[in-house]
């Protein structure tokens, strides 16, 4: 039941995001620069002593990403 509830939820909050009127190839964009960024952080940051500048990295990307949505949006 619980699983069932997260997974409605989940679908529920999926919809409301494509409810907003955005070209679907700016979103594509944006998500297509954020995996690259991710992959980016991940080679520059392989070591374990890196785990504070891959958090860091991790966070910017995920910054431009959501600033890239709002931009598609508006």
């Amino acid at each position: 039941m619980r699983i069932w509830r997260m997974r409605t939820l989940s679908l529920a909050a999926l919809g409301l995001v494509l409810s907003f009127p955005a070209p679907a190839g700016c979103i594509s964009d944006c998500r297509d620069e954020y995996d690259s960024e991710l992959s980016n952080c991940r080679i520059m940051y392989d070591d374990p002593d890196d785990a504070d500048d891959l958090q860091l990295c991790v966070d910017n990307a995920k910054a431009q990403y959501q600033d890239c949505i709002e931009e598609c949006r508006s």
